[in-house]
């Protein structure tokens, strides 16, 4: 019988007298523990399960674990929304699917669903795609060099060479793949009937691929001014394909979870930088900025010809060209929660950098206006002057879903507040 264990992220749970059943179930859980994904250890007496910034569900031999964020149904779903650039389309009635009650995967199927809907009402897209057939009525350019080959005319058909306007190509492969593998990890009962309709449709006239990193690829270069509508739905997908995996460093193996598992480290992340980028009036935003020659090797003592660390604060505001604040987005509440050393480290090298104002900013979510603003000075420790300063700014992620869908210039002027 299977147990099922739901938790929060960033909680700790103790299963007394559980253990892992079978050897490829420990194996999977250390390798999740090694990516820092989430932490199931087996004890003496029972498994200890730590979860962290990732939310998901796996199965491990007989224990079923979900994780599930704090922020869920539609004010979820609105951040999603923003954070991906997906579009606003009105085809169906949410009351129709209960989105407040959609687990996270879920939510993003539900967007895989209608974003492949808007694409068959529309019409999906159609390619010229190269034939090569024996045909009695000559089609296109006739094949001199088959012809050739078969020692010339040998019975009623000539080999031809023509291209042939048709909806079985790489973008609808795709998206015939994806929704197979939302058909796959979809919950909802009434969402799971919508995707077998539309997966029968697109059967009907489209080949069937396996989804993997090279089609995906190729979908995604196959994009051009007339196909951009299918960005959206290549995203999700992706997003989809990769929460289900786990690449190992030391090979090319790659691990196929009973389950997935997505990191809402990197969403926030992209959440912040969105916003800063559409919201932060005044500031040109450049991520991953790179704080060069802070960190070099003494000459003569990098005998391995190692490559000089680089800080990279993931997001600069600058201003004329000069960067005047430098900004880190972690998904981790610093309210309820200390700032781990590592963090307080890392934001004060690049306080102490030089550039911007000698502050570094650290931008957190949170769910309510209780959290407010938290500072930590960086002392001399000779003079006990102050060097520089580290910031903690909560990020009100409810009260951001409820602006982007009403009042976006009071959103402008919240996030204003978040960077001033």
């Amino acid at each position: 019988m299977c147990q099922n264990i739901e938790l929060k992220e960033w909680q700790t749970l103790f299963l007394k007298g559980v253990e892992l059943s079978r050897n490829d179930a420990r194996e999977t859980a250390q390798i999740l523990k090694d990516k820092g994904i989430i932490e199931i250890v087996e004890l003496r007496d029972g498994v200890s399960i730590t979860s962290n910034s990732y939310v998901g569900r796996i199965k491990l031999g007989n224990i079923q674990i979900n994780v599930y964020p704090k922020i869920n149904g539609m004010p979820l779903y609105q951040l999603l929304r923003y954070a991906y650039g997906l579009r606003e389309l009105k085809l169906l009635n949410t009351a129709e699917h209960s989105i407040e009650n959609f687990l996270f995967f879920d939510l993003l199927i539900y967007e895989l669903y209608v974003e492949a809907e808007d694409l068959l009402c529309r019409g999906i897209q159609k390619s010229y795609i190269l034939r090569e057939e024996d045909l009695l009525s000559p089609r296109g350019r006739i094949d001199v060099n088959r012809l050739c080959v078969k020692g010339g005319i040998i019975n009623d058909k000539l080999p031809c060479k023509y291209f042939n306007r048709e909806e079985n190509n790489i973008l609808n492969k795709t998206l015939l793949a994806g929704l197979k593998l939302g058909l796959k990890l979809v919950v909802d009962t009434g969402l799971k009937v919508k995707l077998q309709r539309l997966c029968s449709n697109l059967e009907e006239n489209i080949d069937n691929i396996s989804l993997a990193r090279g089609n995906l690829q190729l979908a995604k270069d196959s994009i051009n001014r007339l196909t951009g509508r299918y960005s959206a739905v290549l995203e999700i997908i992706n997003i989809l394909y990769e929460s289900q995996g786990i690449q190992l460093e030391d090979s090319s193996r790659h691990i196929n979870l009973r389950g997935y598992f997505f990191d809402m480290n990197a969403f926030f992340e992209t959440l912040v930088g969105r916003l800063l980028q559409n919201c932060s009036g005044g500031y040109s935003v450049k991520d991953q900025f790179s704080l060069h020659d802070m960190f070099i090797y003494t000459p003569g003592f990098n005998p391995c010809r190692k490559k000089s660390p680089t800080p990279r604060p993931d997001f600069a505001l600058m201003n004329n060209g000069k960067v005047v604040k430098l900004l880190d987005a972690k998904y981790r509440d610093l309210w309820e929660k200390s700032l781990p050393r590592e963090m307080l480290y890392q934001l004060a090298i690049y306080a102490v950098s030089g550039i911007g104002n000698k502050t570094a900013t650290i931008i957190y979510p949170c769910i309510n206006d209780i959290p407010s603003v938290q500072k930590i000075d960086i002392k001399d420790p000779i003079s006990n002057s102050r060097m520089a300063s580290v910031i903690l700014k909560p990020l009100n992620l409810i009260k951001v879903a409820d602006l982007l869908s009403k009042h976006i210039n009071e959103l402008v002027g919240y996030i204003d507040e978040i960077v001033s």
